[in-house]
Parts: C-alpha cells; sequence; structure tokens
C-alpha cells in the first residue's frame, strides 16, 4: 500500500521497555503526547504501524500511526469493526496481556478469509500482536501491525511486549485522573463566568457540570440514567442524537422549549483534538442558558472579529440574541430582502452555513 514504509527490522529494540515506560510518564502529564506514544511504540517493535483502540468502540475512541491512518479509516468506514476476525483473540489477550494471529487462527483461514486478504491484503499487511490492558472495566489494545515481509511475532517477542501491558494500565488510570481534573477544572472556569457548562462522553452520558447548568434542571431538562432527557419532543430527539455510537450528532444547537419560562439554548461543542479525553470519555461540551439571558457580544468584537459591517454585526447581535430575521428587519427598519442579503454576507465572513450555527459562533464571543 502507499505510504508503509517497508524497511523495518523485524526485531525488538534492546531499549524498548525503559524508553516505553519514559513515553508514558510523558503522556501522563500531557495526554496529547498518547498519539506520540504509539508511533514510537510501532518503531521500537519493529512493526509498520499501531493503533491505540477500545476493543467495544467505533472509530471515536482510536488512535493510529500516520502510516496506517488509510487501513484504519477503511476499518470503521467498511464495518469491519463490526467482523473483526482478531476478536476471538480477546480471552487470550486478557489473560495473557498479549494476542497474536496465529493463537486463533490457522494458516488456511488466514489465506482465506476476507479479513485478512480483503482488508489486510489490499493494504500490504498480514501480522500483529494486540497488548491488552483495562481500564475502569473497559478493555483496550495498542495493536502493533507487520506486513508479510516483517513476518509474525516470535514467542520471545510476545514474551517482552506482554510486559507492556501493565505499564499501559497504569498510565491509562493516571490519564484518565488527569483529564477528569481538567473538565472539572473546565466547568468550574464557566462557573466563574456564570455559564452553564456539561461534558459528555461517548456514549452521551454526562461526566461533569457545574452549578450552572445544575440550575437549568427541573421538570423540562432533567437527567435520566446519565443523560440528559427533555420533555419537549423535538429536543428529546436532538439530545438522543448525541449518544450516537459513530460519529459526531450533527446538531450544533438544542433549544429545549419550557412550559413556565423562556427556552433553554444549548450550544454543542465537540471536543476533538487535544480537547477530548481518550481514557476520560469526554467527547462533546454543552453551553447552557436561558433564551435572552446571556450578553452578546458587542459590536465592536464582532465587527473585529468577523470583519463584518456595522449593520451586519447589529443583526448578528439580533439574531444571536434570539430575534428571529423577520423581527431584526422589522426593529432595524429594512426591508427582508434587505436582512437576507446581510445574513448572506454574515455566512461568507464567518463561514456558518445556518442561524444555528451564526447563533453558536456569537454566543461564543459573549462575555
Amino acid at each position: 500500500m502507499p505510504g508503509l514504509n517497508r524497511d523495518y527490522v523485524t526485531r525488538l529494540q534492546d531499549d524498548l521497555e525503559a524508553s516505553f515506560r519514559e513515553d508514558l510518564e510523558q503522556a501522563v502529564i500531557d495526554s496529547t503526547r498518547w498519539p506520540d506514544l504509539i508511533e514510537r511504540a510501532a518503531r521500537s517493535s519493529g512493526s509498520v504501524g499501531a493503533l491505540l483502540l477500545r476493543t467495544d468502540r467505533t472509530g471515536l475512541d482510536a488512535l493510529c500511526t500516520q502510516s496506517l491512518a488509510e487501513p484504519a479509516r477503511r476499518y470503521f468506514d467498511e464495518g469491519w469493526h463490526r467482523e473483526d476476525h482478531r476478536l476471538r483473540g480477546l480471552p487470550t489477550m486478557r489473560t495473557r496481556g498479549i494476542t497474536v494471529d496465529l493463537d486463533f487462527t490457522s494458516p488456511d483461514e488466514i489465506a482465506r478469509l476476507p479479513y485478512y486478504q480483503d482488508l489486510l491484503g489490499s493494504c500490504g499487511l498480514r501480522w500483529f500482536a494486540g497488548v491488552g490492558f483495562e481500564v475502569k472495566g473497559r478493555l483496550w489494545c495498542l495493536s502493533l501491525q507487520r506486513t508479510v515481509a516483517q513476518g509474525p511475532f516470535e514467542a520471545h517477542e510476545q514474551e517482552r511486549l506482554a510486559t507492556l501491558s501493565p505499564l499501559l494500565r497504569r498510565a491509562a488510570l493516571l490519564t484518565m485522573m488527569v483529564e477528569k481534573a481538567r473538565f472539572a477544572g473546565l466547568n468550574e472556569a464557566f462557573d466563574s463566568i456564570d455559564r452553564a457548562a456539561m461534558v459528555l462522553d461517548s456514549e452521551g452520558k454526562a461526566l461533569c457540570w457545574n452549578a450552572a447548568f445544575q440550575g437549568l434542571l427541573g421538570l423540562d431538562l432533567k437527567l435520566a440514567g446519565g443523560r440528559l432527557v427533555a420533555e419537549d419532543p423535538e429536543a428529546a430527539r436532538q439530545l438522543e442524537a448525541l449518544a450516537r455510537p459513530c460519529g459526531w450528532a450533527p446538531i450544533s444547537v438544542v433549544v429545549v422549549a419550557r412550559r413556565d419560562a423562556q427556552p433553554i439554548v444549548i450550544h454543542v461543542v465537540p471536543l476533538v483534538g487535544p480537547s477530548r479525553g481518550l481514557f476520560a470519555g469526554g467527547r462533546t461540551l454543552l453551553l447552557g442558558r436561558v433564551a435572552g439571558a446571556t450578553p452578546v457580544p458587542t459590536s465592536a468584537i464582532l465587527q473585529a472579529a468577523y470583519r463584518l459591517t456595522p449593520a451586519e454585526a447589529r443583526l448578528a447581535q439580533s439574531l444571536s440574541a434570539g430575534d428571529s430575521l423577520a423581527e431584526a428587519a422589522a426593529r432595524f427598519a429594512i426591508t427582508a430582502a434587505t436582512a437576507r442579503s446581510q445574513l448572506k454576507a454574515i455566512f461568507a465572513k464567518t463561514g456558518a452555513t445556518r442561524q444555528a450555527d451564526l447563533v453558536r459562533l456569537v454566543a461564543g464571543l459573549a462575555r
């Protein structure tokens, strides 16, 4: 497969354990270093690449080396993770800390199974060693990949790689503690500016929330089974979509109607890249407010941030405060056509494609 480097030496480096321990210490301090860790683990183990993933999840929780970016994409996009032949090795991985293909697959099966021929074969891959470790009852796997030419992991290699399992488990637990503390600090930061905030995991369950968000909960919006639920049917459907098992829910704002009070507006902010919590599970930040209760940024801030004209900034402020386009046009004594033209210009300058996206952008500049 193009991009795969086939010049690796098929043996473990002498300093594998020592260097891996040092890398893990750095990853605990800074969780953004985990991708670097698996890159070095692949090189040190004589592998073409590596993936770090939870064995019961989709691509939301996976990390991979750049050399395996395309195979990893196909693995999830084409549904191979639901038919992964290597899942047969999980019992062995739980007991030994490691499993390899020949633990559960015969050479005849490798020659004929679609998993090996259609997926791995087309990517130039063949052999793997899965180093397993548990974090709070969840099984994770550091999946080291080799090509046909590199050959399978020998018994003495497996024995050394198995010693990495307890190191990974300890580092992952410590990383989770650090990530949870960071999320708690995030909520405290929003508390200091009186903004309601909640962090959800990849299953849509609430990990933590601040006092301001607690104040929004009641009969119309509440926590049930760890998830936000609403009495308003449309809001309930959108909140349920936040628990989708694959990919991000295509929602930027949820408006929760209430019977005896102003609606609650919840802005949905995906936590991606270094912002997400690999082991703590943080995937989505929710910022809540009562409609009309949160100040909007000044016109000067909007003009500076997005190079809006004074008229465009005024319209953006009005829409972010909850006005409809028709209401804003009436307030500023402009025609509907003029309002639409200004909104089109605002979209072009801010990159928003919907009014809900614009509300979210503007709300992010509010102080």
